[in-house]
């Protein structure tokens, strides 16, 4: 009797042990392939943005295959603010999302001045650059219609698409920068905020996807 009670105790944990090995694996193939769809998104996302070379997908499909996954999905336009991926290894599946902030790709401080913007655009820039005391800094100005023609041949070749492209470089001819109504500043964002806002400064940004981008709040009457 014991040696029958020893046997059925030895197949159960041969049983057992065989079962739990198998979710062990498919548990391990689950946490692979959520990190190959992590790393896919975090990459994608950062090729979004409109410094980004606009290969999102590409990059969350090369991201994937270095994780050992297949790229299954990728919703990622060019130019959104947010990617979303879905990948495969083996048996298992799985997605991920990443988010990036706009002010972290507000543009780089190069030297910049402030003609040919309207008066009471460049009063109000130049009182809160100078409260910001180095914090913030003006990056681009009033555009000439050539300079913004080839901004936003640029924008096109990199999107590939001219309704993607307004969404970050106007026309020629509707830019408010080429009118000197607008500015792109760069620096501590939340910091220009705070100043226009104690200042009273006649400051806004009309663009929700470019934190950068300010304009004198009459300028679009």
């Amino acid at each position: 009797m014991s040696v029958l009670v020893s046997c059925v105790a030895l197949a159960l944990a041969l049983i057992l042990g065989g079962y739990a090995g198998r979710l062990s694996t498919a548990a391990s193939l689950r946490a692979r392939a959520q990190l190959a769809a992590d790393a896919a998104a975090l990459a994608a996302v950062a090729e979004s943005g409109p410094y980004g070379r606009a290969s999102h997908e590409a990059v969350a499909r090369r991201f994937a295959r270095s994780n050992g996954a297949r790229l299954l999905r990728c919703w990622c336009e060019p130019g959104a603010t947010s990617v979303q991926v879905r990948v495969a290894l083996g048996d298992a599946t799985a997605e991920a999302r990443a988010v990036f902030d706009p002010a972290a790709l507000a543009p780089a401080p190069p030297a910049v001045d402030a003609g040919g913007l309207h008066p009471l655009l460049e009063d109000a820039l130049d009182r809160l650059i100078g409260a910001a005391n180095g914090s913030v800094w003006l990056s681009s100005g009033y555009r000439s219609p050539e300079r913004q023609a080839v901004l936003w041949r640029e924008a096109l070749e990199r999107y590939g698409d001219p309704e993607r492209a307004d969404d970050w470089v106007a026309r020629p001819g509707d830019s408010m920068h080429q009118r000197g109504l607008a500015a792109d500043l760069g620096g501590d964002m939340a910091m220009a905020v705070r100043l226009i806002d104690r200042l009273h400064l006649p400051l806004h940004r009309p663009l929700p996807n470019e934190p950068w981008h300010f304009e004198l709040v009459s300028a679009r009457r």
